[in-house]
């Protein structure tokens, strides 16, 4: 990850002091860190040992600015979509996503085109927090109750999910990919 100076020059942080006012991309990526931050903090993720980096970023920029356009539960879901994650996700062909059982797996598509990671990270985060809340709360549980001292297997990654959703997580995927579709 890139670090936040390398990612915001001086010169926005000199604009904000000066100002009082900040562009909408640093305002995103300043909420974008802080939840990273309450995660953490919190102990919802780990500060040492495996977090799966798909949870880690996909809650962050389900609360990036652009992504809340309304705090009301009962607002549309169209309205709590991140715009610029969701453009993104929807451009690339179906083709190019990552399976959801490799995704869930292992951390490597971070590190093979880091774009269409995070959306599809924030994609199926949006899908679970928005059609599955409940399930999605016990699979955090779940990863917040790993060892962070251990390893936390590909195998052991997906079996949290599963247990969670359920083991046809080929279906699952079927019905995110619709879900995104509908939005």
């Amino acid at each position: 990850m890139t670090p936040f100076a390398e990612r915001h020059p001086v010169s926005e942080l000199q604009a904000f002091a000066s100002t009082g006012t900040i562009d909408a991309n640093f305002r995103d990526t300043l909420v974008h860190e802080a939840t990273h931050q309450l995660g953490f903090n919190m102990g919802l993720h780990a500060r040492i040992g495996d977090n799966p980096r798909w949870v880690v970023e996909g809650l962050a920029m389900i609360f990036e600015r652009s992504a809340i356009g309304t705090s009301d539960r009962h607002g549309s879901e169209r309205e709590r979509v991140n715009d610029e994650r969701y453009q993104w996700f929807m451009q690339r062909g179906r083709t190019e996503l990552v399976p959801i059982k490799q995704f869930l797996a292992s951390d490597r598509p971070f590190g093979a085109n880091t774009l269409n990671a995070y959306s599809e990270a924030w994609a199926l985060a949006f899908y679970l927090s928005e059609r599955r809340p409940g399930d999605f709360s016990k699979y955090l549980q779940s990863i917040q109750q790993h060892d962070p001292l251990t390893d936390y297997t590909a195998d052991q990654r997906v079996a949290d999910f599963q247990k969670a959703f359920g083991s046809d997580i080929d279906w699952l995927q079927v019905e995110w990919l619709r879900f995104m579709d509908e939005l």
